[in-house]
């Protein structure tokens, strides 16, 4: 009887944790499965409908159904698929690669100059340099973006990585360029010097 029970309760949970990541017929087909963080760090999970591109924002709808916009400044970041895009200046940023000493991040948003909804007022958004499509390294020593660019490549990563040896020596002597940018960062993540 008593491993009845467990089975029984086993399945129910089984049952509940499905039931809890299958999407509402309601919601169309260009709604994913992800989660947000909020300022406050809290996680809530639910399905998520991006809109980026378009007014720099997600529409988030909870396990209850009920829906809410988010924008840079009331989240820190939502994941999609396994992805996390990081908010930062009124821009969000798509993580392309995260280590123990960097991140590389792509710009996927362009507020600078909108009017961005905070709840309490509104704000016309200042945001870093560059453009969507922009790749930005993230040192955890600062917690500020660099841009990266083609022109700027050498300069931005010396200044970021300047504690790897290694890697400035890839970096000046045109081992590694631009186009690795991954690389790049993967063996400063990995550098021990």
């Amino acid at each position: 009887m008593k491993q009845a029970l467990i089975l029984m309760a086993l399945v129910l949970t089984g049952l509940t944790n499905y039931a809890q990541t299958e999407k509402p017929a309601t919601l169309s087909a260009d709604f994913v499965q992800g989660s947000v963080l909020t300022p406050t760090n809290e996680k809530l999970e639910g399905f998520i409908k991006e809109s980026l591109k378009k007014d720099g924002s997600i529409l988030f709808v909870n396990a209850q159904g009920q829906k809410k916009i988010y924008n840079t400044a009331n989240l820190q970041s939502f994941t999609i698929n396994g992805t996390v895009y990081i908010a930062y200046l009124y821009d969000f940023y798509k993580t392309v690669s995260t280590g123990n000493k960097a991140a590389l991040y792509l710009k996927v948003t362009d507020n600078n100059g909108k009017l961005i909804n905070s709840g309490s007022e509104s704000i016309v958004a200042t945001t870093t340099d560059g453009k969507m499509g922009d790749y930005y390294i993230q040192s955890k020593k600062d917690n500020d973006l660099t841009l990266v660019t083609k022109k700027n490549f050498e300069a931005s990563i010396l200044q970021v990585c300047a504690d790897c040896s290694a890697l400035m020596a890839d970096v000046k002597s045109k081992l590694l360029d631009y186009t690795q940018l991954v690389k790049v960062v993967e063996k400063y993540n990995s550098c021990t010097n």
